[in-house]
């Protein structure tokens, strides 16, 4: 009988919360609320939402509570051009913008200090936040950047949009290419409990960005939501004599 009360409210939710497209705020009422109005126990409420949850219609944020996911949010991008996140998004004539924003000053990995050719005392910035495409999370970023190419006045002046936008207009660096390593998710990689308690299917982005000149300027990290952004490339074939079709 639980089985089905559970199951019961979550048709109940979806119809009142979820199918009114009425443009009202994309927050689920809590817990506590859901249980009054509904005359249930919370553990009820809870199980209902985790179904919700596990049909892709809400996700929950920590602390925060239930969202209702947007069921028109899709992204095409292709691998053969260089794009950062922000055009991307915008590119899918969404809004975008940013959450969890974080900036700290620390030494790098040795990864990182091989793939920015800098040595292993230097310092780095580290910023890591949460890309959102119309108010829902898409992407997580780690970006690395060598201190002594941005200077104090990174922490200073840098708010939050699109980084390589910011270091060409603050810093005159223009990034025109990258070498991007695509990896699956592991155990080992840390992720938001927005990301990891939802479920949702990530592909990690290893990308060394380089300026014209062939400097490294920036690597990053990026865990983007497949099941929100698809990725595609083309392939050529190529035919004897060096002709491509």
């Amino acid at each position: 009988m639980r089985t089905v009360k559970y199951l019961n409210i979550s048709h109940k939710i979806n119809k009142h919360y979820i199918l009114k497209k009425d443009g009202a705020t994309k927050r689920l009422p809590g817990e506590k609320e859901l249980s009054e109005q509904y005359s249930v126990s919370r553990e009820t409420i809870r199980k209902a939402l985790n179904e919700l949850i596990e049909q892709g219609k809400i996700y929950s944020i920590q602390g925060s509570g239930y969202y209702i996911k947007q069921e028109s949010l899709s992204l095409k991008n292709s691998l053969n051009t260089l794009s950062s996140i922000t055009e991307m998004i915008r590119n899918a004539n969404l809004a975008e913008d940013d959450m969890d924003t974080n900036i700290y000053v620390d030494k790098p990995s040795e990864e990182a200090s091989e793939l920015l050719q800098i040595e292993k005392n230097d310092d780095v910035y580290i910023l890591n936040r949460i890309r959102t495409a119309k108010l829902e999370p898409v992407v997580y970023s780690i970006n690395v950047l060598p201190y002594k190419l941005v200077g104090s006045e990174f922490e200073q002046y840098y708010f939050k949009g699109s980084l390589s936008k910011f270091l060409k207009d603050f810093y005159d660096y223009e990034i025109t290419e990258a070498i991007t390593e695509i990896q699956a998710v592991t155990s080992l990689d840390e992720v938001p409990e927005i990301f990891s308690g939802n479920n949702y299917p990530l592909l990690k982005f290893v990308q060394t960005h380089y300026t014209i000149e062939g400097k490294p300027i920036l690597l990053s990290y990026d865990y983007m939501r497949n099941d929100v952004i698809r990725f595609y490339v083309k392939r050529n074939k190529r035919i004897k004599g060096g002709n491509m079709k």
